[in-house]
């Protein structure tokens, strides 16, 4: 018997425990709450609440003007909305129609498009109100919005038959290549992914569920959980942590989940007093690189305990689970196996290799030119492309297969060198590459981000890293940047950073030194109000005069004089 970090159970059975039945379709799974719970609260953004009624007879009536429209049973659909309402109606409303869902990206360059969407003869654009289609080549436009959400139903005649082993979902999704490629994923395969992940954190229909994810990237983790366990979902578009804690506190949210700079974000505004994060009771962070640093601040700030997961696109979703607070992952999603091997060999007890996984959530094939999987899905396994290293029974990330730099003869995981930076109190990011040095070979590099006005040298970041890492995995250079390139879904952007050094972006640092600039002069205005000292302008006159002959930049004097007078004079225009 192969050995595997846990045995695989069939997952079937996860399905029809909850909701006795063992043939579903997204849709399918819909229309049961609809007529169980059909006046429970579905969905609530900041502008709509649906009932499980509701989102039915809106996706009802989507789904009949897909059809009008010429839409059929394997059709291509791609969708732009926001992360409201819209998403999960639109979702549903496709499965309806038997059509395939696929989540644009505005983001996308000219030939990821055509990779991926516009190389398809029949194809149609689903796009939220408000919302801008450019760019795309020529496909049939649907708008909708909330009249379509708020509207009689409008069903669909003779809907064609549609399976739970139906293709439905397009995840469009990068690999181990760097290059786009569609993952074709079926209702099933969602289906159990989504019934494993709510058994092992034990969520419930009484739980209220809250995304911060994007909706470019893994839609479904947005909305689906709340979908299969008929519980509430709440939706909020905005990207603002403020908006975010008060959609919380509104709604009692009980169930949260993020990526951790979205989560870190939202914890540096739990200590005010109009933040309430009380009702939480499992917080979930996956997506990127989990950190000691980020969980032990979010339990400091909240008073709540991070768990960590891991998931790809090809396994339909989350697959590992770690223990609140912990770095790691201690269990694996019911349903799946794990494994790892080390040049085809499986690794037992501890050690390191690359994680494979098998299960009945595991997708079968990729469309379009980079169908190829035979590298990638071999003998009912995935092979993820990821380096992960057991210790004592827990599993901790390490690289990617494809980053893996080769110095001196001996493997260095890009990863473990980040984390290891990371663990410098001025290193805000970080990402660590493989560089070939003239008479020396491969060695990693690094591009570290600082916040704004820290300072740190290269002789001081090494001589920190000289007790936690092993000399070949040293760095030989480093690059200070204001930013990293980041992919859609805000992950590094490990292409574009091997194939160029980065270039600060001075316009974003720009940006940000104004909107600062902009804030500190507004904050001093109302401190002044708040004692009754009133705002006297002259103060900036008084600075001004202050700073001149202090003066070290590029600007002159008269010059500074100016830019400071204009943008007080523009204070609370516009």
């Amino acid at each position: 018997m192969v050995p595997t970090f846990r045995l695989a159970v069939s997952s079937a059975p996860i399905v029809a425990k909850r909701l006795n039945r063992t043939i579903l379709t997204i849709h399918g799974l819909l229309e049961q709450w609809a007529m169980e719970t059909p006046d429970k609260i579905a969905l609530q953004d900041s502008e709509s609440s649906l009932t499980f009624a509701q989102w039915h007879r809106a996706s009802e009536h989507l789904a009949g003007r897909l059809q009008t429209a010429g839409v059929e049973k394997g059709t291509l659909v791609g969708v732009q909305v926001g992360r409201t309402c819209g998403l999960p109606v639109a979702f549903t409303a496709i499965s309806k129609a038997g059509a395939r869902f696929l989540g644009l990206n505005p983001g996308w360059l000219s030939e990821d498009r055509e990779m991926v969407f516009t190389r398809w003869n029949k194809r149609f654009i689903l796009c939220w109100e408000g919302m801008e289609i450019d760019g795309w080549k020529a496909s049939t436009l649907l708008p909708f919005g909330r009249s379509d959400i708020n509207s009689p139903a409008l069903s669909p005649q003779g809907s064609p038959r549609i399976d739970t082993f139906d293709e439905f979902y397009m995840n469009v999704t990068s690999g181990s290549t760097g290059l786009p490629k569609v993952a074709v994923t079926t209702h099933r395969e969602l289906l159990i992914n989504t019934a494993s992940v709510c058994e092992d954190l034990e969520l419930t229909g009484d739980d209220v569920l809250m995304s911060l994810f994007g909706v470019i990237g893994h839609p479904h983790e947005i909305f689906m959980r709340g979908l299969y366990l008929g519980a509430t979902t709440v939706l909020e578009p905005s990207v603002y942590p403020r908006q975010h804690i008060h959609m919380i506190s509104k709604h009692k949210v009980t169930f949260l989940m993020g990526l951790p700079p979205q989560l870190d974000a939202l914890s540096r505004l739990a200590s005010r007093e109009d933040a309430d994060v009380s009702s939480l009771r499992i917080v979930e962070t996956g997506g990127m690189r989990v950190t000691e640093r980020f969980l032990s601040a979010f339990k400091e700030r909240t008073g709540e305990k991070v768990t960590p997961v891991w998931g790809s696109t090809e396994t339909s979703g989350v697959v590992l689970i770690g223990d609140p607070g912990v770095v790691g992952y201690s269990s694996v999603a019911f349903g799946y196996s794990v494994q790892l091997r080390d040049e085809s060999a499986v690794v037992e007890g501890n050690g390191r290799g690359e994680l494979w996984i098998a299960g009945e959530g595991i997708v079968n094939r990729y469309l379009g030119e980079r169908s190829d999987s035979s590298e990638i899905l071999i003998d009912g396994w995935y092979r993820t492309g990821d380096i992960f290293t057991r210790r004592s029974g827990r599993l901790y990330f390490t690289g990617r297969r494809g980053g893996l730099i080769k110095a001196s003869g001996l493997k260095v995981y890009p990863s473990e060198v980040e984390l290891a930076i990371l663990k410098h109190p001025s290193v805000r990011d970080v990402c660590v590459v493989g560089k070939d040095f003239p008479g020396r070979g491969e060695a990693p590099v690094a591009y570290v981000v600082l916040p704004g006005g820290v300072e740190l040298t290269k002789h001081d970041l090494r001589n920190f890293l000289l007790d936690i890492l092993e000399d070949f995995k040293m760095p030989r250079k480093y690059f200070f940047s204001n930013s990293l390139p980041r992919t859609a879904s805000g992950k590094l952007d490990r292409a574009r950073i091997a194939r160029q050094d980065i270039a600060p972006d001075y316009r974003a640092e720009l940006l940000r030194l104004d909107v600062d600039l902009v804030k500190l002069l507004n904050s001093r205005a109302n401190i002044m109000e708040r004692i009754d000292a009133g705002y006297n302008p002259n103060w900036v006159e008084e600075q001004i005069n202050n700073a001149m002959g202090h003066n070290p930049g590029p600007l002159s004097d008269s010059s500074v004089r100016e830019v400071i007078r204009s943008i007080m004079n523009n204070l609370g225009r516009g």
